[in-house]
């Protein structure tokens, strides 16, 4: 093969590349506008959050199911026995559930406990429940908290999001087919004593990994926000609490069940206490041996 006709084909070859390549990246860029276009401004810190909203960001969704469990005790709706150090025993009365939340948290206890009735404390939960999901996703959307590191206002499981994951998920699979392209035309090169193409390769490389690591780490790594950090200091003003609720209730939902007292039946349970080490025997004396040598003139 000659030098232009292997020109030629080494052109085509790299202008291939660079369209997948340009293709790609451009369906990512529109991706991320149609991910981020429906995002709306935080809330503000002078909108109240509800008792379960403060929970969820202080505590995550356990945190949700503590503040409604003793809501209802303090209400005299559950009645709650301790069984074990680390095992309580629920059981709903009077009235029963006042909001969805209660019912949740009802679920999930009834869902965890054993066959005895009986439920491990403190328990652990996530977001699997849809009445915690939807609880998450107000927050997300509302700008005070991200989901798993996405821009703010962004919900990871929406439409939108998913979009933009798959259109990411072919660029990187065309940045790891790149190199092997280019392999593919220095072998031509080669073969057609045409190197001319192969100047195209190095910057299309370094741009196409460019455009990847923009997308992989673009988001920073946040949990709650700043408005979120915000509304969670106005929590603390004393006309945040309403009639209808404590500011046990409210403390409760900032630092958990450490602030139950040693006799309520769902405080936390005590650390085992360690006990001391046995005693280490004293290691044998050896013998002390006094060597006297023979008296003067050897007898």
């Amino acid at each position: 093969m000659g030098t232009w006709w292997g020109n030629l084909f080494g052109a085509l070859l790299l202008l291939a590349s660079l369209a997948t390549a340009s293709a790609t990246a451009a369906a990512l860029r529109r991706a991320r506008r149609a991910m981020t276009a429906g995002i709306r401004p935080p809330r503000s810190p002078e909108q109240r959050l509800d008792l379960y909203e403060l929970a969820y960001l202080h505590g995550q969704a356990s945190r949700v199911v503590d503040v409604a469990l003793l809501r209802m005790h303090r209400g005299r709706r559950l009645t709650a026995r301790r069984t074990a150090v680390d095992r309580v025993e629920l059981r709903p009365s009077g009235r029963g559930p006042r909001d969805d939340v209660e019912t949740m948290a009802l679920d999930l206890m009834a869902g965890a406990a054993d066959g005895e009735g009986g439920l491990r404390w403190p328990p652990v939960f996530g977001d699997g429940h849809p009445r915690m999901r939807a609880l998450r996703d107000r927050l997300v959307l509302d700008g005070l908290m991200s989901d798993d590191n996405f821009p703010l206002g962004v919900l990871r499981r929406s439409p939108a999001t998913q979009r933009w994951l798959a259109a990411r998920n072919r660029h990187a699979t065309v940045v790891r087919w790149l190199p092997a392209a280019a392999a593919a035309g220095v072998v031509l090169a080669v073969a057609a004593h045409a190197p001319l193409p192969l100047l195209g390769y190095p910057p299309l490389l370094w741009w196409a990994r460019a455009v990847r690591e923009r997308a992989e780490g673009a988001f920073a790594q946040i949990s709650v926000t700043d408005a979120g950090r915000a509304a969670m200091k106005a929590a603390e003003r004393p006309e945040w609490i309403r009639p209808d609720e404590s500011a046990g209730l409210r403390d409760l939902a900032v630092h958990g069940l450490v602030l139950l007292s040693a006799r309520h039946p769902l405080r936390l349970p005590e650390p085992p206490r360690r006990a001391d080490p046995p005693p280490r025997p004293e290691p044998p004396r050896e013998p002390v041996v006094i060597y006297e040598g023979p008296g003067l003139g050897g007898l």
